[in-house]
């Protein structure tokens, strides 16, 4: 396809966004109502799960296609490995001009990239961030001072980029004193943002542009603006208190219902913001005229707990509560309809969607499934690096480990049956069609036997033997 009519394709990454809290999908409070109104443009995906409940492998599926064991995400930290293709990469090979924005330093530079932007930085310029792309080997090249400063001296002579020294000391001071991503989410969100309107101007009837962006104002700490309080309204002096805890104190210490009650509150305020953030973005790119000629989705990683099954966060387990995500997805004029779909999805059909969308001549992997083409049978999910417990056991060595803290993966089959199976060998049968929010094991049914017997057999299958340690 000629470049010059290739869609621009945007995704939005609503980090840590369960859907659970979006009142788009039925949520009793108004926490998205800027979602509904690009869903009526658009997809609204009723029934897409995160591949992983949390950043890393989660991303690497996203940007590679692919589930986290055939990734090797577990193993290999948060680059996709040059085996595979990566999403940005295969975009730039057709033509796209490609730009990550990430308020999430967890979410790798991937390959393929023309520029990615950490959001802890006071710059703007392309040429400057991408200096700090071409000067990452100094780090791993040696741990001398000196040698480093020499790499970077070579660097900026040969390239005659001079004030990149100049920046990145400033840059570090300002992470220092001004900048904390996880405290001050909202003003890298709002940058986050200018800075795509800032790009899809500049490119506008040049290249078509892929715009990332992971945003983190439903990941803890959850800190609204305090001038967003239509859901809930706490002091700055009280917040500081509430943002001393951490996911760990809720199971090594057992916090006051009332104190949950605040962070779960504040979460959603978080998510209000971010909906309105997004509904002034989508109405900018009426606005610019790029509407109809922009593939937007939005959706997130994975989910949150916040109170079910006791749990709070994405440290553990693979209830519904973290794995169903958000997906919503205005298509460019034409290319598909509007209205509500109940398809099985999963977070790395994207990858196949949008080479589908800009209709790519490659191949996508099978794991991935266009949702513009037929539906999926199964999805899956696996969580196998314990993360969450070995923090906690940093904090209390002889901490005892409940149940749930242990690996698990799980399938979830076209008539709604979902299966987890947990590194002890426990399995949990749940029939979401009656019991989305899983309170009910059917697993010790005896006329339930054969269905499990066959997911479990599918799970075997698909994702090979189970591995309790990456």
């Amino acid at each position: 396809m000629n470049p010059a009519r290739l869609p621009n394709i945007i995704l939005v990454v609503m980090d840590t966004a369960a859907a659970r809290r979006c009142s788009v999908y039925g949520h009793q409070r108004e926490t998205t109502p800027g979602l509904e109104r690009i869903a009526r443009e658009g997809v609204l995906y009723h029934s897409c799960f995160a591949t992983s409940p949390w950043t890393i492998p989660s991303h690497l599926s996203l940007f590679s296609g692919l589930y986290p064991s055939e990734v090797g995400s577990e193993d290999r930290g948060n680059q996709v490995p040059e085996a595979f293709h990566t999403l940005p990469e295969v975009l730039g090979q057709l033509g796209y001009h490609t730009v990550g924005i990430s308020c999430n330093g967890l979410v790798g530079h991937q390959r393929g990239f023309d520029v990615f932007y950490d959001m802890d930085t006071p710059f703007w310029s392309e040429g400057y961030h991408q200096d700090k792309f071409n000067t990452q080997f100094i780090r791993q090249a040696t741990d001398r001072e000196l040698g480093r400063l020499w790499y970077h001296l070579q660097y900026v002579v040969q390239k005659k980029r001079y004030l990149f020294p100049i920046q990145n000391v400033l840059e570090r001071l300002y992470r220092k004193f001004c900048m904390d991503l996880y405290y001050k989410t909202s003003g890298a969100t709002e940058r986050s943002f200018k800075i795509a309107q800032y790009l899809i101007k500049k490119y506008q009837g040049k290249k078509p542009l892929f715009l990332f962006l992971n945003l983190m104002e439903t990941h803890w700490k959850y800190n609204p603006p305090p001038s967003f309080h239509n859901i809930v309204d706490i002091p700055l002096s009280e917040r500081k208190k509430l943002y001393q805890y951490d996911h760990q104190d809720f199971y090594i210490t057992n916090l006051p219902s009332d104190t949950m009650e605040k962070i779960y509150l504040l979460y959603e305020q978080g998510l209000y913001f971010l909906d309105q953030k997004l509904l002034d973005f989508y109405n900018f790119l009426e606005v610019q005229g790029v509407k109809d000629h922009t593939l937007l989705a939005i959706t997130s990683d994975h989910g949150e707990s916040l109170g079910e099954h006791g749990l709070w966060g994405h440290l553990f387990g693979l209830y519904n509560e973290v794995l169903q995500i958000p997906l919503v997805i205005k298509y460019p004029a034409g290319l598909a309809g509007t209205g509500e779909s109940r398809r099985l999805a999963q977070l790395h059909d994207l990858f196949a969607t949008l080479l589908d969308a800009a209709r790519s001549p490659l191949p996508w992997p099978h794991s991935s499934r266009s949702l513009l083409s037929a539906s999926r049978d199964y999805v899956f999910a696996e969580h196998y690096q314990n993360v969450g417990l070995q923090a906690i056991k940093k904090r209390v060595p002889d901490y005892q480990p409940r149940p749930f803290m242990q690996p698990c993966r799980c399938v979830i089959d076209e008539d709604f049956f979902k299966l987890i199976e947990w590194a002890d060998g426990r399995l949990e049968l749940y029939d979401l069609n009656r019991d989305f929010e899983e309170n009910r094991d059917l697993s010790q049914i005896s006329d339930q036997s054969p269905r499990i017997r066959a997911l479990h057999s599918i799970l075997g299958e698909k994702l090979g033997a189970f591995r309790e340690n990456a």
